[in-house]
């Protein structure tokens, strides 16, 4: 008989192990080197000998600096001595070396509308110098008459050349008022009514007119006349009756259709 088989190792040594991870990978910074500093207020100011100086405060400027009325800010410090308002970014005015917003200098320092009470800002207004009235002024369409509110000077007539904006020469603007108890009344609105009104027609006598005074009233020249034949007297003689006047024809026939 045969005996059992050999038996035959074929496992051998464990394969070696192979490291595969290797070191771990070097970090990576993508964040890149902070950005660099901005100075947005400009350049600082050298307040070392010679430096600039606040003309509000008095104090050194160092950083952004508002320049106006011949000296340097602080834009804290440009500021209307009336009312506070900060002047940097508005329009601002100079008087006697303070700074004023719009508002308050017009307020304090521009001429006074005579009607309207209020600031004139426009370039263009009008000044009057008259014996009755006094030195006044006014909006160039404020100045108008007390009865219908025209004005004097109509706006078509403000521009010259054809430009509203440009002034007109004083030559090309005739004014014609009259003055009446301290207001200021066109020519045809004085003469309605101030002047006598012709007793016919209602219409006002001007002066240097032809007219009759007559009946206790005043007539144009060519509405005085007969009240029957309607022609005019021949001499200043008539005849009354009534409130009427009379030729004396006229009045013949009257006194005999009496009779």
């Amino acid at each position: 008989s045969r005996g059992p088989n050999p038996q035959i190792n074929v496992s051998g040594p464990p394969p070696p192990m192979i490291n595969v991870s290797g070191p771990p990978p070097p970090m990576i910074n993508v964040s890149g080197p902070p950005p660099p500093m901005i100075n947005v207020s400009g350049p600082p100011s050298n307040i070392s000998g010679g430096g600039l100086v606040c003309y509000g405060c008095g104090n050194g400027i160092v950083g952004r600096i508002v320049s106006a009325m011949g000296g340097r800010w602080h834009p804290g410090c440009f500021r209307c001595s009336v009312c506070g308002e900060l002047l940097e970014h508005v329009s601002s005015y100079e008087h006697e070396g303070q700074p004023y917003c719009h508002l308050d200098y017009h307020d304090k320092f521009a001429p006074q509308c005579y009607h309207c009470r209020t600031p004139i800002v426009d370039e263009h207004f009008i000044t009057l110098d008259d014996p009755a009235l006094g030195k006044r002024t006014y909006h160039e369409l404020h100045f108008f008459c007390a009865e219908c509110g025209d004005p004097f000077i109509a706006p078509s007539r403000l521009g010259r050349n054809g430009d509203p904006h440009e002034p007109p020469h004083p030559s090309d603007i005739d004014v014609g008022f009259t003055v009446y108890k301290g207001h200021p009344y066109c020519e045809a609105c004085h003469i309605r009514l101030r002047y006598p009104k012709c007793r016919r027609c209602k219409r006002a006598v001007r002066d240097g007119e032809g007219a009759v005074e007559a009946l206790g009233g005043v007539w144009c020249w060519g509405c005085f006349v007969c009240t029957m034949c309607e022609k005019p007297f021949e001499d200043p003689s008539f005849f009354q009756r009534g409130d009427k006047p009379f030729c004396e024809s006229c009045f013949s026939i009257i006194l005999r259709n009496e009779v």
